[in-house]
């Protein structure tokens, strides 16, 4: 019943977006449902913090906020889908690995979709951390980690949540910095890279707060070093890499709130401040940090810095780096 209810919810809001611009500038905003799109599957972090902010703007504007999970192809397919989207009553919730997989890739011809984006306001960040197996790399620190390496090169694999992804770059700047050879082992997102590395399928991996946490848990992984430049109190005691005298691994991972093209300026300072009070409430800071991210909020300025400094440090890794994005 309850998913009768919501699939009808989703058909209301396809058949009234395209006159939704119309709607959203002659009365109050929303005055129907509201549609955000995940483009990762179900049961992620990504897909846990959309669906809290989904259910407390729900609340707050009395009308449904239907979150929409369109997974593929490392996201690329959930962003073309919300850039063609009528505007103002679709959201679409990305991180910076897919919005800068496609801006520094680039389309033949034609800028990505990502770039047609509009920004509305930052839903959380999160530090990326390594982690390794126990059973399969016997190192306790990130110094035997990268001895190890040395010793037997080629023998070494880590995981990453998909080619292109930050922790595929920060695998192969970790190479770079460090000179050694290690194997990278690509999986189709998060999930899938944890279950890997707590298998045994692979030595080592780059995950989420989030991620490592749960592969903490199990008491079969180590966490050697995290990306926040100072530590973060998501994996208290975890040294970072710049503490560890590595450098260029020093950026954590987030997600922004965005819009299609087109959409008014009032509805997206509306939804930006709407956000932010969401995001600024000490219960939802409790239940994001529970699923190892802090909130941060801000408006669609903060964001686009964010993004321009983002896009500029991963262009310059992926010359660093020399990997191809196909």
């Amino acid at each position: 019943m309850r998913n009768a209810v919501y699939l009808t919810a989703l058909m209301i809001a396809t058949l009234a977006a395209p006159g939704s611009g119309t709607a959203a500038s002659a009365g109050a905003y929303p005055d129907q449902p509201v549609r955000l799109i995940v483009p990762y599957p179900a049961g992620g972090a990504v897909d846990g913090a959309a669906r809290i902010l989904a259910e407390r703007l729900g609340s707050a504007w009395g009308q449904p906020v239907i979150v929409e999970n369109r997974p593929g192809a490392s996201g690329r397919i959930g962003i073309s889908l919300a850039a063609k989207s009528p505007h103002s009553y679709t959201f679409v919730a990305a991180t910076n690995s897919t919005l800068n997989e496609q801006l520094t890739r680039g389309e033949a011809g034609a800028p990505p979709p990502a770039a047609n984006l509009l920004p509305v306001s930052t839903l959380f960040t999160t530090p990326v951390a390594l982690l390794v197996n126990r059973d399969t790399i016997p190192a306790d620190s990130l110094a035997q980690y990268v001895e190890l390496a040395r010793e037997k090169p080629g023998t070494v694999s880590y995981g990453s949540s998909g080619e292109g992804t930050t922790t595929h770059f920060f695998g192969e700047l970790l190479k770079r910095e460090q000179g050694i050879d290690i194997i990278h082992i690509p999986f189709a997102g998060e999930g899938p890279n944890l279950s890997g590395l707590i298998g045994g399928h692979v030595g080592s991996a780059f995950l989420s707060a989030s991620g490592a946490t749960k592969a903490a848990q199990t008491g079969k992984t180590r966490v050697l070093a995290v990306t926040t430049p100072s530590g973060s109190p998501l994996l208290p005691g975890v040294p970072s890499f710049a503490q560890l005298g590595i450098a260029g691994l020093d950026r954590d991972t987030w997600v922004g709130l965005f819009a299609p093209p087109g959409t008014p300026q009032s509805v997206l300072e509306l939804v930006t401040k709407a956000t932010e009070a969401v995001l600024a409430s000490r219960d939802v800071r409790e239940r994001y940090a529970q699923l190892g991210l802090i909130a941060e909020g801000g408006t669609a300025q903060d964001l686009t810095r964010r993004l321009e400094d983002d896009r500029e440090y991963w262009a310059r890794a992926v010359r660093q780096t020399g990997i191809t994005l196909r």
